[in-house]
């Protein structure tokens, strides 16, 4: 019987089982799979099945109510999202009143100047009847301090809005760009404001910007209850939300599964009969009893070839595998870029989270886990700093002020005696190597010089100067898998980027073929059939089909470069990177070898992002899950040949379920015993 333990803990509801959990799932998924075969004798209800299924269903109702809870939130960030605004007006209006009185300040000289060479020393008596003479110069000044104020303002306005709309659904990464945004306002005007908008801040309303954030979280509230019942019982440890769920469940099972509708199943069962006899489908009942009867199998025996290793169809092993991660490869946890000197960054990745940061002396990107170890608080909230003692750089937690070195061990604790602390590792330290405008995590336990190659070697362009390279990242609410293979799919672009480089009007591919050069990559070559996004690109067009490279590297990296006329190529350099089993990121680099001035970039950017959201829009809505089997053409080479791959290295046992994240019992997990 299953065991239902409530934690103390806020967040906390356990399930455990009798049954092993590395087996539970494989019984659901029979029990789910050949129930039909054993319709007239169904199994009673057994909790190795239901115990899954329950954990799977309190995880959701938590989601809810964790989702609820954030909209609110995210209503409440909006309040401040004028901060960046306010701090511009000031500078702006600072720099404009300053200029507008030295303007005023000179203009007066000057005039006072003149009038003492033209009237020597009878200064002092011409000067009370000239002093007319100064106030259109007055007027003008004026009129140049508003000026420049408003210009100044709006120059650093539109700055602001362009990194607000790269980001639009990353608020701290907008904020953490906007903070470190080298503005012109900024180095002219290198003071904190605080102190003013905190004035500023005092005599306005906040009674109504409260009430604001209350109007807006009221709906939000509203519909997360008739959602999800009462999800937010959980948050203070309540049984009811858990107990209806049980009983859901328990209903549920009493039920019995359901037989998939057809031809000959029970949803025809009260339909008039018609005179053509219905042909048994591949999936229907009928269809399954012939194959079961020509295979010589008894009631109820299970057919070994539908099984693989482990007591899963092959179908649902592929689908698993899919999930899980390549240990002993490089993933791109960050753009380098985003990291700061002084600044950890805390970076969600292959289910778990790190904090990474710089060595104060050398600049060498260090990485360890993120959660303190002493109450669980993120370091990447805390700061960056030199142990003066040892000379280690460490990141200090922002809660009690523990300073943990590179390599997790605790340096210093302000509340505690020198000394009196362990000495052994409390953190995971992970390698890290900056490259090619990323930084790398290698996510396994070989040694240095067994390691494979970093996906970024397979593209020399992007450390080559007569390449240039424009930086981003976009998240995915789907799995990793889709999201990758999308990126070496060349048939989808006639359709998903018909409006700009996409050519529905020819959309064959030509020429197909895949190769392996290395065991960690496969190549496609091809030819397709673009089009000039605009009239502005014409030059480009070479008037017929145009050559494709797309290479694959493991773990989920891709480079596809397209060459145009002229000389003209780019190439779509994309990390795809695991944040958990249904979230990634795509990081990538748009590499050029032609317009490589800055104010070009931009432009270029927001062409990869526009094409990324079209990507996003479609691949979160696959669901594989759906098929039986997924039949794939000669224009799918790419994405075949790297299956095949990655089928044979997850084969050698380099899969990962549990990536980085903390395992029950409170240790990190270790690839080298992960599967």
């Amino acid at each position: 019987m299953a065991l239902v333990r409530h934690s103390t803990d806020a967040a906390a509801v356990t399930v455990r089982s009798e049954a092993s959990s590395a087996h539970s799932p494989h019984i659901m998924l029979m029990y789910r799979n050949y129930s039909a075969v054993a319709r007239a004798s169904r199994p009673a209800p057994h909790l190795g099945v239901r115990g899954p299924r329950l954990v799977a269903r309190v995880a959701q109702a938590r989601r809810e109510g964790a989702t609820s809870q954030a909209r609110v939130a995210t209503v409440e960030q909006k309040q401040d999202g004028g901060d960046h605004f306010l701090d511009a007006l000031l500078r702006s209006f600072l720099l404009g009143v300053g200029a507008g009185a030295l303007v005023e300040t000179t203009h007066v000289l000057f005039k006072f100047f003149d009038l003492a060479a033209s009237s020597g020393s009878e200064i002092m008596d011409v000067l009370p009847s000239s002093l007319p003479e100064f106030a259109p110069l007055f007027v003008w000044d004026h009129i140049a301090a508003v000026g420049g104020w408003v210009l100044l303002y709006v120059v650093e306005a539109i700055a602001i809005l362009s990194v607000l709309n790269r980001y639009p659904d990353d608020n701290k990464k907008a904020d953490r760009t906007i903070r470190h945004m080298a503005t012109l306002t900024k180095r002219l005007v290198p003071l904190k404001l605080g102190a003013i908008k905190k004035a500023l801040y005092s005599v306005s309303a906040p009674s109504r910007n409260r009430a604001t954030v209350a109007a807006s979280a009221a709906p939000v509230a509203q519909r997360a209850a008739e959602a999800g019942g009462a999800p937010l019982a959980f948050r203070d440890g309540g049984a009811d939300t858990l107990e209806r769920i049980r009983e859901e469940l328990e209903a549920e099972a009493a039920r019995g599964p359901r037989i998939p509708s057809g031809p000959g199943g029970p949803d025809d069962e009260d339909k008039p009969a018609t005179k053509a006899k219905a042909q048994p489908t591949p999936r229907s009942p009928a269809a399954l009893a012939e194959r079961r009867r020509a295979a010589g199998l008894k009631p109820g025996q299970l057919d070994p070839a539908v099984l693989a290793p482990g007591g899963l169809s092959r179908r649902e092993k592929e689908l698993i595998d899919r999930k899980s991660y390549l240990k002993n490869f490089w993933y791109a946890a960050a753009i380098s870029s985003d990291l700061g000197d002084d600044t950890p960054l805390g970076v969600d990745i292959l289910g778990g989270r790190i904090t990474l940061f710089r060595d104060q002396e050398t600049g060498e990107v260090l990485c360890v886990d993120d959660w303190c170890p002493h109450r669980g608080a993120p370091l990447s909230g805390g700061k960056v700093k030199q142990d003066p003692s040892t000379g280690h750089t460490c990141v200090v937690c922002p809660y009690h002020g523990w300073a943990f070195d590179a390599e997790g061990r605790l340096r210093d604790v302000p509340s505690a005696e020198p000394g009196r602390w362990p000495k052994r590792p409390l953190l995971s330290s992970y390698p890290v190597v900056e490259q090619g405008g990323f930084v790398w995590l290698f996510f396994g336990d070989l040694p240095e010089d067994l390691r494979p190659p970093i996906p970024g070697s397979f593209v020399p362009e992007l450390n080559d100067p007569k390449w240039h390279a424009v930086y981003g990242e976009i998240e995915f609410d789907c799995g990793h898998w889709g999201v990758f293979e999308n990126a070496i799919d060349m048939a989808h672009i006639h359709y998903l980027h018909s409006d700009s480089f996409g050519n529905s009007s020819q959309p064959r591919i030509h020429g197909m073929t895949a190769t392996r050069p290395s065991p960690y990559n496969v190549e496609s070559q091809f030819r397709i059939h673009n089009k000039p996004m605009n009239k502005l690109w014409e030059w480009t067009n070479t008037g017929d089909s145009v050559p494709v490279t797309a290479k694959a590297m493991l773990p989920s990296t891709s480079a596809v470069t397209i060459d145009l006329a002229h000389g003209v190529s780019m190439i779509t350099f994309v990390n795809t990177v695991p944040i958990s089993e249904n979230k990634s990121i795509n990081r990538f680099a748009l590499i050029r070898n032609f317009m490589g001035w800055e104010g070009f970039d931009d432009y270029a950017r927001n062409q990869m992002f526009k094409i990324l959201g079209e990507d996003k829009v479609m691949v979160e809505k696959l669901h594989p899950e759906a098929l039986e089997h997924e039949y794939s053409l000669s224009p799918d080479g790419p994405q075949v040949a790297f299956r095949k791959l990655r089928d044979e290295w997850m084969r050698l046992g380099y899969g990962s379920r549990h990536g980085i994240a903390r395992v029950p019992g409170g240790t990190a997990q270790n690839p080298a015993r992960d599967m």
